[in-house]
């Protein structure tokens, strides 16, 4: 029996529907593991896939928070993740020179504006200056936290008890029962506690002015995935700095969808958004390295000086705008 031939009318709409669904098996998936939910910072990803970002570089983000730099780096050495952002340097590099799988692709933060330390509106403490014997909180060993307190306490001259405390609203919790005598944050977290009176700033990270120019954070990548899928992560990283001069050419739009995604007034998200001046986002160069490396090797983060060779490998900026 002949076999009879069908014929099929492509019509605009399904046309379009195989074009899209096309474009959709093109998608290169990107896992990342970002620390540290909802800040102004930790949501560039987010901001970005939302405007369709990463989808215009065929980009696919699978996209986990994680409690901060230490859970964030341990997925991204065991290659749980491709990438990972929001990383304290002191905890990057003395994982490179243990020999972790990883390099710097860029930085996160350079400066500290966003990060302060507060304590119960009704403590007598004003500054940190004034906290010799107590107990001040950071995060984890090796985050930002960590760095940036030490350089406060260095400034003050005091010797103060610092202690592990984990994340904001770990800090937050101790602080309040008494358990902690002063706290970390960042915007937009607990400013609405400083306005009610319950809560007191005694320390910003801006109040260290050479700070403005050392990297704090990094973003980071495994070697196996710069290695084998070097384009893949180039692009994400061109999409993530793309994304980045969105949100300060569009602010408005990119404070209404921090506001919308933390759920709070838009008064606040306005007043968080300014603790982050654009140049402080950028990912390209790395600042203040020497310094950093110096600190680390004071506070037993490294061993020994890390080589200009080891330097070099470890700065792997897949994608370089400059």
């Amino acid at each position: 029996m002949k076999r009879q031939l069908c014929k099929y009318v492509v019509t605009p709409v399904v046309a379009a529907m195989l074009s899209l669904s096309a474009v959709a098996q093109e998608m290169d998936e990107v896992s990342v593991a970002i620390g540290q939910r909802g800040l102004w910072d930790t949501l560039v990803v987010h901001q970005g896939i939302e405007e369709g970002i990463f989808a215009e570089e065929n980009l696919s983000v699978d996209m986990t928070w994680t409690k901060g730099g230490a859970e964030t780096l341990q997925a991204v050495t065991t290659r749980s993740v491709d990438m990972g952002f929001v990383n304290g340097m002191l905890g990057v590099l003395g994982a490179y020179q243990r020999g972790a799988p990883v390099r710097i692709v860029g930085a996160e933060m350079t400066g500290s504006n966003d990060l302060f330390w507060y304590v119960k509106g009704d403590s007598d403490l004003e500054s940190l200056a004034d906290a010799e014997g107590a107990t001040v909180g950071y995060s984890r060993p090796g985050a930002s936290t960590h760095l940036v307190l030490l350089n406060l306490l260095a400034e003050a001259g005091v010797d103060a008890e610092i202690v592990s405390a984990g994340g904001i609203s770990d800090n937050r919790t101790q602080v309040m029962s008494g358990q902690l005598d002063v706290g970390w944050s960042v915007p937009p977290f607990n400013l609405d506690l400083v306005a009610a009176g319950d809560l007191k700033i005694i320390a910003k990270g801006s109040d260290i002015p050479e700070l403005a120019e050392q990297t704090v954070r990094a973003n980071i990548s495994n070697t196996t995935f710069l290695t084998e899928r070097r384009d893949v992560a180039k692009r994400f990283m061109r999409a993530y700095m793309n994304t980045v001069d969105w949100m300060y050419d569009n602010k408005d739009e990119a404070i209404e969808r921090f506001a919308e995604f933390n759920d709070i007034e838009l008064e606040i998200a306005k007043e968080a958004a300014e603790f982050y001046p654009k140049e402080a986002l950028l990912s390209v160069p790395v600042k203040g390295l020497d310094k950093t490396i110096r600190e680390a090797m004071e506070h037993d983060a490294l061993r020994e000086p890390l080589s200009e060779e080891q330097i070099d490998e470890l700065l792997d900026y897949v994608y370089d705008p400059r």
